[in-house]
């Protein structure tokens, strides 16, 4: 992969890292994403998959499922948020329990998540949105969700 960091030429893919540890979901919401001028997504089945991936590639925004085996979606979140390399990466959440999940992602500061069920479509612009967003302080506020 030719410039996979997506950060150092004018033009480059912007990389992104599906974390789904259901197969067919992972795969359709990656291929919806590269279907995309400009962006290649790369699905990983789990969190240490996808941290063994961010020494690979630093990514410009990973898809993470909140419900993941061995390590929740919250706990990879965490840890990239610890690393220098993977700090500043944006990440959007998908969960099928946000009234659950909400207190954590409110913790975190966390503001950009799906419900499930999801529209691809609706992933792919939050994907394009936070991929683009300036690189300081919260998103802009068309990358937070909008209360149902």
């Amino acid at each position: 992969m030719n410039n996979a960091r997506g950060h150092s030429q004018t033009g480059a893919r912007k990389v992104v890292i599906v974390v789904e540890d259901e197969p067919t979901i992972g795969a359709l919401i990656a291929d919806a994403i590269s279907d995309e001028p400009g962006y290649c997504a790369i699905h990983v089945g789990g969190p240490a998959a996808a941290l063994e991936a961010t020494k690979q590639v630093t990514p410009d925004v990973m898809v993470v499922d909140v419900r993941l085996p061995g390590m929740s979606g919250f706990e990879l979140y965490d840890r990239l948020k610890k690393d220098p390399r993977t700090s500043r990466v944006r990440v959007l959440f998908e969960t099928a329990n946000a009234e659950e999940d909400i207190s954590e992602f409110r913790r975190r500061g966390i503001a950009t998540y799906v419900k499930k069920p999801f529209d691809l479509n609706v992933i792919v612009e939050y994907v394009k949105r936070l991929a683009t967003a300036p690189a300081t302080g919260l998103p802009p506020a068309s990358v937070r969700p909008r209360p149902a």
